[in-house]
């Protein structure tokens, strides 16, 4: 089956990588920055067609959209150029399948993706939804490429924001508070380097603990914190200071 890939940035790289890494997909992405073309070029070898422009990606069962969402529009035109009927993946934030339909023509079967950049490690999530016109074997292709970087859940299209702001976004937002405990560490006297492998590593080992032992956050918060201790305490001044109004303001 082949794939072709509109753009190859940062997450589009990171999916063909895996698409590379599997073998047992026909490949072909469509790049228009010169440089980053000449990179994966260079990186993926003969394995993958790349190309400048759209019309170059010929015929593909499978189109990856990888773009930002204003770009869309620039390549709606050749995608209702397509002959037959084919899929279209499309990961572009706060599209909807509807209008990916319509912008793609009445040929295009329609799954949508938010997967987030923890795929480059294999500890990615994606969710999907389907479109009015997919079918179920569609979302299996979906699920086959994206389950090559991580967890995937399907869920409905009305959820998609949601996730997009929980999952999507989460890595920055996560990493910003391992940044923020890494920076009030160092003013407390540690080294640096050693704050941030602490705060790191805390982060990574606090995921394991809830997703391989199955607890909730609040089970892990109390198998923690000792009544009267340093970590109910530090809690305390965390609900204290709005770190739930935080997190809805965020999310919103």
């Amino acid at each position: 089956m082949k794939v072709a890939m509109i753009g190859a940035g940062r997450m589009g790289g990171t999916i063909l990588r895996m698409l590379k890494g599997a073998g047992s997909w026909s490949l072909a992405a469509c790049e228009p920055d010169s440089k980053g073309r000449e990179a994966l070029s260079q990186e993926m070898g003969k394995g993958v067609k790349l190309v400048e422009k759209v019309e170059e990606l010929g015929e593909a069962e499978v189109i990856l959209l990888a773009i930002k969402p204003a770009m869309l529009e620039k390549v709606a035109g050749w995608l209702r150029t397509r002959k037959d009927s084919y899929l279209l993946i499309s990961i572009l934030a706060g599209v909807t399948t509807e209008k990916l339909v319509k912008e793609a023509g009445g040929k295009a079967r329609v799954v949508r993706a938010m997967p987030n950049q923890a795929l480059r490690v294999g500890e990615g999530v994606t969710a999907l939804c389907a479109g009015a016109g997919a079918k179920k074997e569609d979302l299996e292709v979906a699920r086959s490429i994206f389950g090559l970087g991580g967890t995937v859940l399907e869920i409905g299209e009305g959820q998609m924001d949601v996730v997009t702001a929980l999952s999507g976004s989460g890595p920055a937002f996560m990493a910003k508070w391992v940044e923020e405990l890494e920076k009030a560490a160092a003013r407390a006297g540690l080294a640096a380097k050693v704050a941030g492998d602490l705060a790191a590593r805390t982060m990574l080992g606090t995921g394991a603990l809830l997703v391989k032992e199955g607890m909730t956050p609040g089970e892990l918060c109390a198998a923690v914190a000792s009544p009267g201790g340093t970590t109910e305490a530090g809690l305390k001044v965390m609900q204290a200071g709005g770190m739930e109004a935080l997190a809805e303001k965020a999310m919103s």
